[in-house]
């Protein structure tokens, strides 16, 4: 049997207990009978749509993940007012653009991270990720100029850099800042 196969039959207990909670609350009955037929189907959730695992070696940094919670905080509001300016502003001189991000990490945990809170901003979504190289193009709702654009790509690789600083390892963090 190949390793993956081994995987894919693996028990996750995790999940499956997470499952198995949801399919109780669910029905609304905490029976015996109804929690095993939870974990049972929580059991062939985790082997009929079986993800590949995430490596995950860091640890998490109170401080730096205070901060990383406190600038998305930031960036959320900013670009909330921001939206709310340019709808309300008569004339629509809007300017969309798709830019391209080449990360500095090679760790899929980091590019998904990044994606999403990059995706939650409003008037930047993710359109397209790249595994190899590590790539992500992103929607803009507004790039005027040339600097912009490198404003935005620079606040995207800022935000990595938070990200990794938050839970990554130290080697990690070293080789994302410089």
């Amino acid at each position: 049997m190949k390793a993956s196969n081994r995987l894919r039959f693996r028990f996750q207990w995790r999940a499956v207990i997470l499952l198995a909670g949801i399919w109780v609350l669910l029905w609304g009955e905490a029976s015996l009978l109804n929690i095993l037929y939870g974990a049972l189907l929580g059991w062939l959730v985790t082997v009929v749509f079986w993800l590949a695992p995430i490596r995950y070696y860091g640890r998490v940094h109170p401080g730096r993940l205070l901060v990383l919670i406190a600038t998305q905080l930031k960036d959320l509001a900013v670009a909330s007012v921001q939206l709310a300016t340019v709808a309300f502003r008569p004339g629509l001189r809007l300017r969309p653009g798709v830019l391209r991000v080449e990360l500095r990490t090679n760790n899929d945990l980091y590019q998904v991270g990044l994606a999403q809170l990059i995706s939650i901003v409003p008037g930047t979504l993710v359109v397209e990720v790249v595994r190899r190289p590590r790539l992500l193009y992103l929607h803009v709702f507004d790039l005027p100029d040339d600097a912009s654009v490198e404003a935005q790509r620079n606040h995207a690789l800022a935000l990595e850099r938070r990200l990794v600083e938050a839970i990554g390892t130290e080697s990690e963090i070293e080789a994302v800042r410089r």
